[in-house]
């Protein structure tokens, strides 16, 4: 053997040894500054939010997982980083460090995100445009001074820790330790990754997960991960079922066209005349039964909505059908599938549709919509303009005399408060003679950043409120974290107040109908359970109706066009269409607990996860068995989860064709045209 192979021997020996040292040094330089955000946000979340009461155990653990995450990547970098040292010795460890400084910043924005919510972000991020984004942001307040300073002064310790990381000894024998560690976390991470199933609450698994990671893992699959393949051919069925939950299906190519079975359940209800009724549908940003009307579990927050509900048709156990706003005028006035994204987000070429909107404006009603912020967020504006609508008021035509909600330091508000908006439709309607007419509300005001007009007014009402609560000194305190949001709460409560005070002083409140429900349930409060996302008041009141009722029976946002379509067909003997495409079967005005529907509920965009069937709740692969006030509770039953999931696939065929060909109905029944009979 020559020397001059033995020297280049002794030389690749000290290139692998210096460059294994310097790239573990970099490893545990990034391991030592993730941990400190970990502990960032432990204190910063236990700060805003009430956690788990093993909370410090789980932010320990989430340290353990955060290492764990780390050297699996890692692994998958050891190549790249010894092919670029031997080229470029100093570039590897500059690139290493551009990328953890920016895996870093990624982090702790993530963990401020969460902050807000307490749901992390995922691929939801991809169902917004950037305007939409930046105008969330803005209204948020998240981009702030303080929080560019701590941006600032959190890259500063970064740069320092990177510099000082050469100092750290690692003898030979740790550098096969590390390797060896590396090695088992790049070929056997999936063993210690925290799994969401083995929680008891999102909270606590969002408390272990480390908040990169989970992006990453809802992002990556979104991005790169193939549509999934459906077979075509005769994948529905006729859904036979209890009670009003039965569908005859008639096309194929057109999966979700069915006949119209829906049952006029609302009509021995009301005392009606010859005269159409107006409808008025509001629709209260963030109102969750959780805080909300008689035996609300964190006590109620609403009186004058509580009083209403005692003289109204009311569900207690009633369901959204999305996480957030985007799907709520689609399943409340058109009962249609989501599509990818949500049924909006199709924008202009949105399938055509039949909806309770477009099929009044047929009848001669004045339709309108009322919204106190930019109508254009999530396509609002989109879909009420293809019903054809007649008026639509937003922040740009508010007109002068009014106040916007107050601004964060960046000075962007979201647009006006529930009481301007109320009281400003009001002078429009006003002036307006045509009869009968539609008008839909959206609320603003409860929503991040919580900042309304006169704001401690209702910081007292709800001390007031809490003081009749039967709570601990303890649980006072947990209140105290959510202060703004049920001062914003009790603010949308007193603008209902005002609103129908006004509205009794016309010559039709007599003859109109008023829906009332929350678009969602508020997240920044703390979910109990994966269903009570979706859980929000639903009720009906009207000068018209016979009696008030209480319903235990669960109903959906899919179920109210059906009732109200059969409603108008029995009652006003107006013509309906025989073919529709609804998801919905109709509201179940049973008194006692139980659930004849199956439904697909979307709790972020572009995350359609969750599916009710009956009794049974499917969420994440995981069953829960669904009793009275909509508490879950996990169930391993094999023969339960393939029935449920079976009929939550056969929804995604259907879904994936429609995305496909943008079709609900063949053109010759979109051209359907109402009659009123006499």
């Amino acid at each position: 053997m020559s020397s001059q192979f033995y020297k280049s021997r002794e030389d690749l020996f000290l290139f692998l040894e210096e460059n294994s040292k310097r790239f573990f040094q970099l490893i545990i330089a990034t391991i030592f500054l993730f941990s400190v955000i970990r502990v960032i946000e432990y204190f910063f979340i236990s700060y805003l939010h009430n956690l788990p009461v093993n909370s410090l155990h789980l932010a320990a653990s989430g340290i353990f997982y955060d290492i764990v995450f780390l050297l699996e990547i890692c692994g998958y970098a050891v190549i790249p980083f010894f092919i670029i040292s031997y080229f470029k010795p100093n570039f590897a460890s500059i690139i290493f460090f551009v990328i953890s400084i920016l895996a870093l910043l990624c982090n702790l924005l993530l963990v401020f995100y969460y902050s807000k919510s307490l749901v992390p972000l995922g691929a939801d991020l991809f169902g917004y445009s950037v305007q939409e984004i930046i105008h969330t942001v803005q209204a948020s307040g998240a981009i702030n001074l303080v929080l560019i300073l701590v941006l600032i002064l959190f890259v500063s310790v970064v740069v320092v820790v990177f510099r000082f990381s050469r100092k750290i000894p690692l003898p030979k024998f740790l550098l096969y330790f590390l390797f060896a560690s590396l090695f088992i976390a790049a070929f056997f991470c999936e063993e210690v990754t925290p799994k969401e199933k083995e929680y008891k609450t999102d909270l606590e698994f969002y408390t272990v997960i480390n908040k990169l990671q989970f992006f990453c893992g809802k992002a990556i699959p979104y991005l790169f991960d193939d549509e999934e393949e459906f077979i075509e051919g005769n994948y529905f069925i006729d859904e036979k079922s209890e009670g009003q939950n039965s569908f005859v299906y008639v096309d194929k190519n057109y999966p979700f066209m069915r006949l119209d079975s829906s049952q006029n359940v609302l009509g021995n209800f009301f005392t009606t005349s010859k005269e159409l009724p107006n409808f008025v549908f509001i629709i209260i940003e963030s109102l969750g039964r959780s805080f909300s009307s008689d035996g609300a579990v964190d006590g109620s927050f609403t009186p004058f909505l509580d009083s209403l509900a005692r003289k109204s048709l009311y569900w207690k156990n009633f369901l959204s059908t999305s996480g957030r706003t985007f799907a709520v005028f689609s399943s409340l006035f058109g009962s249609l599938p989501f599509g990818e994204e949500g049924f909006l987000d199709f924008g202009e070429k949105m399938p055509q549709h039949f909806s309770f909107i477009s099929f009044l404006k047929q009848l001669g009603y004045r339709t309108s919509f009322f919204h106190g912020g930019d109508v254009h967020f999530d396509n609002m504006d989109v879909f009420f303009k293809k019903q054809n609508i007649d008026f639509i008021l937003n922040d740009k035509n508010f007109g002068t005399g009014y106040k916007k909600m107050p601004a964060k330091s960046e000075g962007f508000s979201w647009g006006y408060g529930d009481k301007e908006l109320f009281k400003r439709s009001m002078e429009i309607i006003n002036t307006e003679k045509r009869n009968p007419r539609i008008d839909v509300y959206l609320t603003l005001s409860m929503h991040d950043p919580f900042l309304v007009n006169g704001q401690g007014i209702y910081k007292n009402k709800v001390r007031e409120q809490l003081q009749s609560l039967p709570l601990t000194v303890q649980q006072k305190a947990e209140y105290e974290k959510y202060f703004d949001m049920y001062e914003t709460v009790m603010y949308t409560d007193d603008a209902l107040k005002e609103f129908f005070a006004e509205y009794s002083k016309r010559n039709d409140f007599q003859n109109t109908i008023f829906i009332i429900t929350g678009d969602h349930r508020m997240p920044e409060i703390p979910v109990k359970t994966k269903l009570d996302r979706f859980h929000v008041p639903f009720l009906i009141y009207s000068p018209m109706l016979k009696r008030r009722e209480a319903f235990a029976s669960v109903s959906t946002h899919f179920d109210v066009l059906p009732s109200l379509i059969a409603f108008l067909r029995e009652n006003y003997k107006i013509e309906t269409p025989k073919y529709v495409t609804w998801l919905g079967s109709g509201l179940d005005t049973m008194s006692y607990f139980r659930n004849i529907h199956s439904a697909p509920l979307m709790r972020n965009k572009n995350e359609l996860l969750d599916y009710l069937d009956q009794n049974y709740f499917l969420a994440d692969k995981k069953v829960y068995e669904v009793f009275d006030n909509l508490v879950t509770s996990k169930i391993k039953d094999d023969a339960v989860q393939s029935s449920v999931q079976n009929n939550f696939d056969e929804f995604k065929m259907k879904n994936a064709v429609m995305i496909r060909t943008k079709k609900l109905l063949p053109d010759s029944l979109l051209q359907f045209k109402t009659t009123r009979g006499k």
